[in-house]
Formats: structure tokens, C-alpha cells, sequence
């Protein structure tokens, strides 16, 4: 309501003073007392005689107030603002005049009707957005420059078939179905925990106290149910807590110490052997490893709240803060197994445990394994190097391949805690020399093939195959375990014949046909693979996402698991066909360019070889590789990489891959043996920006930068080509001196991708090396 204020009367008047609050309509007068002023003084222009003497400035003109609008009151300046936006808005509209009448002449006017017929969805901005473009879209049609949209035909209601109405019948009735809490119907407390987290609303405290009185109605408009998603939400991991004393780690352990000192009932809650990670009641392992030894961190791990030791040195535990026992063992890392599995209650016993051994494979072959078991209705865990899996998706970043002895007890026991029933399990050369899976009861050993590689750890060939057939060795109950091994490889005799000979054995392969699983066909393409397998039990039909001959082999192992476990034909294709890529193996990078770019983890000869090989089957125009060989590691297979590359691609760009400590040029070098060349013959012919073809006709450059060496490979495909990046794969770093930076080939191909596409629209032809950026990019 709008009110004026009337003048106050005189101060010297005796009347009583009034303010008047008159409405548009009314007057409304409101008696007052007296204003009280005391601070008014006596006008300086009153004489004493009461008579009034002007100034002579009181003549002078009143003083204008200083005119900060420049003439334009605050309204006009809103005014000329408002018109000036206008004229620039009508100028952009009839510049771009084409784009915006294409962008809106397909809108509905949904959002006008809903206004009129009364259906307003209250707050909802997306909804006024549509009205504001609906009543735009109107506006244009009446002047003329779009046409009227064309009204829709109403739909045609067919008569209910008589099924149909049973189905409607059978929804009526389960309109009144309600999501109860668990306190409602104490029956069903042991209800099965999977059924119950289907239909977990999510309810905060507050809201679960208004849904114990008001039930939620699940088929109430709305409840907004996702069926597209339901079922597949992730659940929520719980973490066990363990703990016991000491005195029955080492008894439950059978670990017998050389010596014992202070208290034995200490109670131990965790095991750790990195100083870096223990917490408060841990049980500290002093380790001793390649390249440092754990007792001297016992400081740091007594300060992190260590209450316990083992060690295999003598050492000083009095002036420790927290530290109340110590035992002596005469190997700390063979102890350390044993420990971490009796403190996690030896959880692999109580699951199927699938352990997958190799040069190459592993990795895929685990998740189409995990898919198979989930597709027989098992929950199935994975620890690969790509990730761990306590099953499902629920996923958690994978450090190494095969993870230590406590990490390994630690995520089974997890595992098991949330209703694990099913492990597949990369068992590396690393881990099973190591003893990491010392005390993990395999049920199935698999073997995917041998070739050279981690020589810098193993030093021998032999070496290494003797610490991948340790998986195998441990394969001696004929009647729980089996053997699954590829026959095509020439150390399959080796590895049937470790452990108990009468341990069952399901071979497969490609190229053997006597193995009891085999193709019988396949068709290679670059979106899919087709192969009929014949197995003892029928032939299967399978249709993979994941590409090339190498894959086929992959695909071959997970059917032998599932011959060998006895599972339904029909799950073990469901299961297989449900895996469309592995991660950095054979992944595809896709963004509608007229070439190919594949990202894979070859990084061994035999591995890139066989990368190689499949890519050619696709028949691509030309094959131009990306490789490079990391630091500190089997020097003797960077000239071997170089060679096969540079026989079997067009083009090779010889780069870096996490060069550690080691100068990226001496290892460049190392791979120009490969060839014929040095790192000095290279450079002389860079000189000239001329690199001559190798003998064969092949290219060879090379960059130690490796994002640049990414972006050459991609800037020179051509329609038809292949580029394939080779040696990470999954991997999402770099590792040069100590440091460890996020690098992602993956990403760096997108990126390249990109690049590529503006420099060509640019004109710039990057089809031919040396290729340079310009320095705007």
C-alpha cells in the first residue's frame, strides 16, 4: 500500500502535531505529543528586539546541487542502456539470423500449452526455458520467417488383448506396494542383503523418520525410479575389523620366532611392512628389500603408532614410544605371508580362486574370467594390474600387478566380508618369486604363454619361467583343482607337469587341434571378432568387442576355465560377450577421424609382435607404430622392440617410456641397435631433415619427448592407416628421475586428435615427417 507524508505545522504553533499516512484512497490522521527538539537554537537572523535582519548573501541565488547524471536523470541512463542492448541483440540476430532460425525450428510449443492448460511445474528453470524459446519460435512465425510447426497426429488407443489386461489387473494390485524399514518387520532382518540394497531409497535421517509414517509409494508420479540403472548401483563396501593378540598371531601363524621380548597379549588390530602406512595398534614387519631394509624405519613406524615388531636383527625396542613387543624371526619376508594371512582368518579357503599366470594375456583374460563367473550368478572379485575389484563395480585403484602378501589377505578378507564368492587373480613372476602369494589357496592355475621379459629381476629365462610355474606347483588336489594351460606355447610340458600329475588338465589353443578347446573359425574385423569354439561339452558361438588374433587366445582361456569348473555353456558366452574392452589393451580411440588409433600395454617383444600381427590382419594401408622401452629394466630387449617395429610397420617413432634415471637418449640409442643405426648416424642425418628409408622401405624416426612422438604418429595418419601406441596402455604416468607425473596415452591421442583436425583445416599438410607444431600450439 503506497503512502505520502504531509507537511509537519509550525514548532511554535501550541497545536498538537500530526503525521498523515494517506493511502491512495483514505486519510487516516494519527495524533502525536509535542516533538521535543532540544538541539534547534535561535535563528542568527532574529535580532534581540524580535525583528527579523537579513544577510546580504541571503539575496544571493541558491546554490545548485553538483549534477552527476550529466543532465540524464538515473532512469533515462536505464533507458539508453536497456536500447542499446536491444540494438545490439537485433544486430547479432541478423548476423547469425540463419543459425538461430535452424536451432528453433524444430522446438515444440509443449511449453506454451502447459501454461494454458494449467500443468506449470512450479520451480523448474529447464521448463521455463522451454516456454521463453516456445513464445520466441511463436514470435518468428508471425513475422513470417518460420512456418507454423505441424500439429501433432493423436494417438491411436488400441484395444487391451486380453493378456494385456491380466498385466494391467496384476499392476492395480501392486499400486499399494510400500518401502518398509528393516525396523518395521523384524522377520525379515535376515533377509538377504543383496535384496535389500535393490530397494534402499537412500533416505536421509530426517526423511526416514517422516517414511516410517508416510510409506513411500513406489509407483507414485512422484518417485522418480531409474530403471535403466536399477540393480546396477554400486554397493556400499563395509571394512572388517580384526584383531587378536600376539600370542595367537604367532600360534595361529605356526611362525616360530627365534627370540621373544615384552608383552605377548599385546592386542594387534593391523600388519603392515611400509612404515608409511601404519596407523595406531599395527603390527610392524621390518622387511628387507632390493633396495632398502625396513629396520630402519622402525622409528617412523613406532611414531605412527606401532605397538609391536617383528624383525630378523636384533634391535633396541626400549626407547620406543608405543612399542611393547618384539620378535625375532630368522626371515622376516617368509614370515610375513603367513602373518597376514592368519590375521585375516585365511580368507582365499572360504572363496574359488583363479590365478592366471604369463608373459601376456593376463590382464583380459581376468575380466573375461570375472565376467564369466558374474554371468553364472557369482560375485566375483579381481585384483589384475589394472585395477582391484571387490566385485561388481565396485573398483579401487591398482598399484601393482600382483599386490604384497598383507594387501593381497587384506582386499580378500574385505572380499569375503561383503559376500565375495569368486577371486580372479593376476599371479605375476614378481609376486609368486616374492612369496606374495604364498599363502593364497588357488583353486585353478592358468597359464597363457611364456616369452622374455622382467630378465633384470630374474636375471635367466629359466629363472623366470621356474617363478611363474610356482602357481602350478601348487596344484595337487585332483579333486578341487585343475590345471588350464595353451598348448600352443612351447613350455606347456613344463607347466603340467608341476605339481600333482593327476591334477585335471583343460588345454586349449589355435593352432593345435587336439587341445580340448579350440576354434574351429573366426572372423577379424576393426569392431569385432567372431570365433566358433569347439569345446568338449558343444561349440560356441562368441562375438568379442576386443580385437585381434591375441584376443582369440584370451577368449580361448576364459572357455577353458568354464569347461573346467563345469559351467553352463550358455553363461560362459553371456559372460565372455559382456566384456566390450579392457582397459589400454587393444582400446580404441574414436573420435570420428578417417584412420584408426589403437592404445595397447605391448611392451614386450613377443607382445608387440603380436599386437602387430593382428593389426595387419585388419588390413590397414599403412601401420605406424609408437614405442619406446622403460628405464632401469631388460636392456636387452630394446633393440629387439626396434627391430620388430620397424620390420612389421610402415612407420616407427621410437620414444620415451618412463626413462626413471636413465637418460632417454641412451635408451633411444639402445633401440637404434635394432636397426644398425646410433644415436650419432641419427642425429647426422637429422641434420638435413632428411631421415633416408630403412631397407626395407620403413621409416624410422624418433623423439624422446613422448606426447610429441604421440602427436607426430597421429598428425601423419591417413585415411585407411593405423596408428598404434604401444607400451602403457593402462598406465597413467610418467616416471622420469624421481618423478611420477600423470601422463595418459589415451588422453594424448584425443588431444592429438584435435590438433590434428585444426591444423588441418589450417591447410597444413602434417601427412610426412619431420613434423613441426606451430607455435601457437
Amino acid at each position: 500500500m503506497a503512502f505520502s507524508l504531509h507537511s509537519i505545522p509550525s514548532f511554535l504553533s501550541p497545536r498538537p502535531n500530526y503525521i498523515s499516512l494517506k493511502p491512495h484512497q483514505d486519510h487516516c490522521l494519527i495524533p502525536l505529543k509535542p516533538l521535543r527538539l532540544p538541539y534547534l537554537r535561535r535563528l542568527p537572523a532574529i535580532g534581540p528586539d524580535g525583528k527579523y535582519y537579513p544577510k546580504p548573501s541571503d539575496d544571493d541565488p541558491p546554490e545548485a546541487p553538483e549534477d552527476s547524471m550529466h543532465g540524464v536523470d538515473k532512469f533515462q541512463q536505464i533507458h539508453r542502456q536497456a536500447a542499446r542492448a536491444r540494438k545490439l541483440q537485433e544486430e547479432d540476430f541478423n548476423k547469425h539470423k540463419s543459425n538461430y532460425l535452424s536451432a528453433i525450428a524444430d522446438v515444440e510449443e509443449d511449453g506454451l500449452n502447459k501454461e494454458k492448460t494449467g500443468n506449470d511445474d512450479g520451480d523448474d528453470l529447464f521448463g521455463e526455458i522451454d516456454k521463453a524459446i516456445a513464445m520466441k519460435r511463436q514470435e518468428l512465425v508471425k513475422q513470417g520467417l518460420l512456418e507454423e510447426a505441424p500439429k501433432k497426429a493423436e494417438a491411436v488407443v488400441d484395444e487391451l488383448a486380453p493378456d494385456e489386461v491380466v498385466d494391467l489387473e496384476e499392476i492395480d494390485k501392486l499400486r499399494g506396494l510400500t518401502v518398509v524399514s528393516d525396523s518395521d518387520d523384524g522377520e525379515n532382518e535376515d533377509s538377504d542383503e543383496e535384496d535389500s540394497s535393490k530397494f534402499d531409497v537412500g533416505l536421509s535421517d530426517s526423511e526416514g523418520k517422516k517414511g516410517e509414517k508416510d510409506k513411500v509409494n513406489l509407483l507414485d508420479p512422484s518417485f522418480d525410479l531409474d530403471l535403466d540403472s536399477f540393480g546396477k548401483s554400486k554397493v556400499r563396501i563395509v571394512e572388517p575389523k580384526f584383531k587378536m593378540s600376539l600370542a595367537e598371531l604367532l600360534d595361529e601363524s605356526k611362525v616360530v620366532p627365534v627370540s621373544v621380548y615384552g608383552d605377548l597379549e599385546v592386542e594387534i588390530t593391523g600388519i603392515q611392512h611400509d612404515s608409511r602406512v601404519v596407523s595406531a595398534g599395527d603390527l610392524f614387519v621390518c622387511c628387507v628389500g632390493r633396495k632398502t631394509d625396513g629396520h630402519l624405519y622402525l622409528s617412523e613406524a613406532d611414531k605412527r603408532g606401532a605397538v609391536a615388531v617383528v624383525a630378523s636383527k636384533e634391535i633396541d625396542i626400549e626407547d620406543t614410544l608405543g612399542c611393547k613387543a618384539l620378535v625375532i624371526v630368522e626371515d622376516t619376508n617368509l614370515v610375513l605371508p603367513a602373518l597376514a594371512a592368519s590375521f585375516y582368518r585365511y580368507p582365499s579357503k572360504n572363496m574359488a580362486v583363479i590365478g592366471i599366470t604369463g608373459t601376456n594375456g593376463k590382464t583380459t583374460t581376468s575380466y573375461l574370467i570375472k565376467g564369466m563367473y558374474e554371468a553364472m550368478g557369482l560375485r566375483t572379485g579381481m585384483l589384475s594390474s589394472v585395477a582391484y575389484y571387490i566385485h561388481g563395480d565396485n573398483k579401487l585403484e591398482s598399484p601393482n600387478t600382483t599386490p604384497d602378501a598383507v594387501l593381497a589377505q587384506n582386499l580378500m578378507a574385505k572380499m569375503l566380508h561383503n559376500g565375495t564368492e569368486a577371486v580372479v587373480m593376476e599371479a605375476s613372476s614378481h609376486g609368486l618369486a616374492l612369496g606374495r602369494c604364498n599363502e593364497v589357496d588357488f583353486d585353478i592355475a592358468v597359464f597363457t604363454n611364456l616369452t622374455r621379459d622382467h630378465l633384470d629381476f630374474h636375471g635367466t629365462e629359466e629363472e623366470y619361467r621356474d617363478a611363474k610355474a610356482k602357481l602350478f606347483a601348487r596344484m595337487v588336489d585332483p579333486e578341487r583343482q585343475r590345471k588350464v594351460v595353451n598348448i600352443d606355447d612351447p613350455h606347456a610340458p613344463f607347466f603340467i607337469s608341476q605339481g600333482n600329475p593327476e591334477v585335471p588338465v583343460v588345454t586349449f589353443a589355435m593352432e593345435n587341434k587336439n587341445a580340448d578347446v579350440h576354434p574351429l573359425k573366426f572372423e577379424l574385423s576393426l569392431f569385432e571378432t567372431q570365433v566358433l569354439v569347439n569345446t568338449p561339452h558343444g561349440i560356441l558361438e562368441i562375438s568379442s568387442g576386443l580385437l585381434g588374433r591375441h584376443n582369440i587366445y584370451n577368449i580361448l582361456a576364459a572357455v577353458a576355465v568354464g569347461i573346467a569348473v563345469g559351467a553352463p555353456l550358455e553363461d560362459i558366452v553371456r559372460g565372455i560377450e559382456e566384456v566390450d574392452a579392457v582397459p589400454g589393451r587393444c582400446e580404441l580411440i574414436d573420435e570420428e577421424q578417417a584412420f584408426g588409433v589403437i592404445v595397447d600395454y605391448a611392451h614386450t617383444p613377443d607382445a608387440l609382435s603380436r599386437l602387430l600381427d593382428s593389426v595387419r590382419e585388419l588390413a590397414p594401408k599403412r601401420i605406424i607404430s609408437v614405442i619406446g622401452c622403460p628405464g632401469e629394466s631388460d636392456r636387452g630387449k630394446r633393440p629387439m622392440m626396434a627391430k620388430i617395429s620397424t620390420d612389421k610397420s610402415e612407420v616407427t617413432i621410437l620414444t620415451s617410456d618412463n626413462p626413471k634415471n636413465e637418460d632417454p637418449l641412451d635408451i633411444l640409442d639402445d633401440m637404434l641397435a635394432g636397426v644398425g643405426w646410433t644415436m650419432q648416424d641419427y642425429l647426422k642425418y637429422g641434420e638435413n631433415d632428411y631421415y633416408p628409408p630403412l631397407p626395407n622401405g620403413h621409416r624410422l624416426f624418433l623423439h624422446d619427448i613422448r606426447h610429441v612422438a604421440v602427436r607426430c604418429a597421429v598428425a601423419m595418419g591417413e585415411e585407411g592407416d593405423m596408428v598404434v601406441i604401444a607400451g602403457k596402455g593402462h598406465e597413467t604416468y610418467q616416471i622420469e628421475g624421481d618423478k611420477k607425473e600423470f601422463f595418459d596415452d589415451r588422453e594424448e591421442c584425443r588431444e592429438a586428435l584435435q590438433y590434428v583436425d585444426e591444423l588441418h583445416q589450417a591447410g597444413i599438410d602434417t601427412s610426412e615427417f619431420p613434423w613441426r607444431l606451430p607455435e601457437s600450439h
